[in-house]
């Protein structure tokens, strides 16, 4: 038995050091999130921030849970910003006691190895105190078992009876089978309960000095009065022993219409148990990423301090550069060329700032910042199912940011990439002046864009920072740094001479391109008419 659980451990440890990586069926993993969601929080990350931030990626890299309870609760965490410095401190401990107490860990390690079945997924439905799914003609099932029984002991004395034990035998044998499919889909989270009792009483007794832990004495002897009445789904009949009883006397129906009630009536135990459960195991995800990355724990202060960031990076970005920002007052405009580094230096702003407030962990030297709720249009598209085009579709995203802004100013950290591109220039940087300075006012905002006009425009509210590439005749490379002020080259065009265009394709470009930036200069005649620039386009380069 030793040797067995030394194994078990040796096992556990190397999976905890180094997670495999693992195939997420995301809608099982979710429903716990999806079970909560309407109860209040300070913030629920909108799907759409979600997907612009490669939750799901990001979920897969952190996922370092033993059992599919901690994976649930870790989705939940991931999508649940918390502005509690105290629940985030009391995080961050559990995780570094994990990290640094090999036995505390083994302990926990062992305890939710017994909850890694696939049907632990569906535990969830348990804690909402809603009743489970009644079976149909459960009702009748009483009578028919005793109508079975009374029939057959009353055959002794009048044997005609037993003719209807034969008809109430085979009424019984249709009526169990008619039902067995779906008598074993919703016993599901039942035939789990003992495994979720057995785990939360063993890091109960380990002593585990973390929160969640300690009040957990009277639920666990709530859900322990009710495990008889469960363990009989919990028997594994490999010799179909039990199948002849279970058929006649509708034994799984009659005990399952008894469980039904006492689980519903035990639900707040069940999910504190659950969440505790779920709770170690989370802390045992994020003390094994603190192991295999650079982080630091975030620390959080006043709104006038602003965002302050250090060497922040993006742990789903091989190799990723690192850079410093500070963004307090003024908003950030972000100019240059793609894959110049705009859009991911945004994603990494935005994901440290949804893992300070959810696991208390940041990939980076140094974070500070207020609380504040993470909102992003960065990957949006056209909805062909509505028939929306893509600047409607940009339109009613940007329109909810709005509201939202509005309804709870100073709260939200905005990141916006490339704004209404759907539309024409002259109107997008119209669109795009008077958002930007309507929002910068009412939170943290950092926006992309190839329009250097803007900058300009917004020079009273906003600072500008760039990323640029260097192009040679030979190659071209992208350093990844951040770098303050306005962009001031201009690469694209000689990136297409790199790729080999035609060379009167390039040339006839960058004759455009520099009588374009020739009218663009301060003192220069008004921009050129449609019909100039067709006439410029066709002058010899």
């Amino acid at each position: 038995m030793w040797n067995s659980s030394r194994k078990r451990l040796r096992r556990l440890e190397a999976s905890w050091q180094q997670p495999a990586a693992r195939s997420h069926h995301f809608p099982w993993v979710a429903r716990y999130y999806n079970a909560v969601q309407h109860e209040p929080a300070y913030h629920r990350l909108p799907d759409q921030t979600w997907e612009d931030l490669n939750g799901e990626l990001l979920f897969e890299l952190l996922d370092a849970t033993v059992s599919p309870v901690g994976q649930q609760c870790l989705y939940h965490r991931l999508r649940s910003p918390l502005a509690d410095e105290a629940a985030l401190q009391e995080f961050d401990a559990a995780a570094n006691l994990l990290a640094q107490q090999p036995v505390a860990r083994g302990q926990a390690l062992l305890a939710l190895d017994q909850l890694t079945a696939d049907e632990a997924y569906y535990l969830v439905d348990l804690i909402s105190g809603q009743p489970l799914p009644t079976l149909p003609g459960a009702r009748f099932a009483p009578l028919l078992a005793l109508g079975l029984l009374a029939t057959l002991v009353g055959g002794f004395w009048l044997p005609v009876l037993w003719l209807g034990t034969l008809a109430l035998a085979l009424t019984n044998a249709v009526f169990h089978f008619r039902q067995r499919a779906r008598i074993e889909r919703i016993v599901r989270p039942l035939q789990q309960l003992g495994r979720l009792h057995r785990a939360g009483r063993q890091l109960h007794r380990a002593g585990l000095p973390l929160g969640p832990l300690q009040p957990l004495a009277v639920p666990l002897a709530r859900l322990g009065a009710i495990m008889r009445r469960v363990a009989f789904f919990q028997v594994e009949d490999n010799l179909l022993v039990l199948e002849l009883p279970k058929m006649l006397l509708l034994l799984d129906q009659l005990m399952y219409a008894h469980c039904r009630v006492a689980v519903q009536r035990q639900a707040p135990a069940i999910r504190a148990v659950f969440e505790a459960v779920g709770y170690v195991d989370c802390a045992l995800a994020v003390a094994s990423f603190r192991q295999r990355y650079t982080t630091c724990v975030p620390q959080f202060g006043s709104a006038a301090e602003g965002i302050q960031l250090q060497a922040g990076y993006h742990p789903l970005v091989p190799g990723c550069v690192p850079n410093d920002l500070t963004l307090a007052g003024p908003g950030v405009l972000l100019t240059g060329s793609n894959m110049a580094g705009k859009t991911t230096f945004m994603r990494t702003l935005g994901v440290n700032a949804l893992l300070a407030q959810t696991i208390a962990t940041c990939p980076a030297t140094a974070y500070r910042a207020p609380f504040c709720r993470v909102l992003t249009s960065l990957t949006l598209a056209d909805s062909l199912p509505t028939g929306k085009s893509y600047y409607l579709v940009e339109a009613e995203t940007m329109r909810q940011l709005l509201l939202a802004c509005d309804a709870a100013p100073g709260s939200y950290l905005l990141l916006l990439d490339e704004l209404f591109k759907g539309t024409n220039t002259q109107e997008r940087i119209a669109a795009n002046k008077a958002v930007l300075e309507y929002l910068q006012p009412r939170g943290w905002i950092m926006a992309a864009t190839h329009d250097g006009e803007l900058g300009a425009l917004l020079q009273s509210c906003y600072v500008e920072y760039h990323f640029c590439e260097t192009v040679t005749a030979e190659d071209w490379y992208f350093d990844y740094r951040l770098k303050a002020g306005p962009l001031t080259t201009r690469n694209a065009i000689r990136l297409l001479a790199r790729l080999h265009y035609p060379a009167q394709v390039v040339a006839a470009a960058q004759a455009l391109s520099a009588t374009l930036a020739a009218r663009a200069q301060p003192g220069s005649a008004q921009p050129a008419t449609p019909e100039e620039l067709r006439s410029m386009a066709h002058s010899p380069a």
